[in-house]
């Protein structure tokens, strides 16, 4: 990765389909600071490839051949857990969803999406934060609050939770487990007794420090890192 003026992202593509391999290289390269680093065709070549090529950034098709590729995803964070995966799919399913982001995919992108989403998506998750494609958001955030009425021990919070006091402050934290309790900004003012605008102002400032576009990022990253509980 070259880190002058303009920041080169490489990214390795994993897609069992020639041409549609192809056509995603062809939309990627399209942006300058994007350079494809390798590609392959099953789950087998993506920790070879990304041992060999270091890549920022990692493209994944969801249903490949042979080995499975949540399967293939786990064992790569296990060894590199600061890898940026992002899983591209037709399927938009919550369980699709959540298996990705347990397994430590930071994006889920859907193969509709168009060549400019696409770029967005990959710069995103190369800086820090969380992609999840429009379409899935809604879905995933009412599974979540479904499931946290009921008793979950899945792995998209660790056993003790760490509230994030080096970055947010105690108010800021408050709100932060109100977003993942799935509560409006409405919802919100009325918990907390404060008005609309006191909210939007704490959850902007929230999404800045976080380095995050929107609250569903903020809250999937926060769950990820055990800064919220999933009740």
């Amino acid at each position: 990765m070259k880190l002058n003026n303009v920041r080169q992202i490489d990214v390795l593509i994993i897609e069992p389909h020639p041409l549609f391999r192809e056509g995603l290289k062809r939309v990627l390269e399209v942006d300058s600071r994007i350079r494809i680093a390798g590609e392959g065709e099953s789950g087998e070549q993506l920790l070879p490839l990304y041992k060999e090529l270091q890549p920022d950034a990692v493209m994944i098709e969801l249903n490949l051949p042979q080995k499975n590729s949540i399967e293939s995803i786990r064992e790569l964070i296990q060894q590199f857990p600061h890898a940026i995966v992002l899983v591209f799919t037709v399927e938009d399913g919550f369980s699709h969803v959540s298996e990705a982001i347990k397994s430590g995919a930071s994006g889920y992108l859907l193969k509709e999406m168009d060549s400019a989403s696409i770029i967005d998506a990959i710069r995103t998750t190369v800086s820090g934060g969380i992609y999840l494609h429009p379409k899935v958001t809604t879905e995933f955030l009412l599974e979540l609050n479904k499931l946290s009425r009921h008793e979950f021990t899945g792995s998209f919070i660790q056993k003790d939770i760490i509230l994030p006091y080096h970055l947010l402050t105690a108010r800021e934290t408050e709100v932060l487990q109100l977003l993942a309790d799935g509560l409006s900004n409405k919802a919100l003012g009325e918990a907390l007794d404060i008005s609309i605008k006191t909210v939007k102002n704490h959850v902007s400032t929230i999404l800045r420090k976080m380095g995050l576009k929107d609250r569903t990022q903020a809250v999937v990253h926060a769950l990820k890192n055990g800064w919220v509980e999933l009740r």
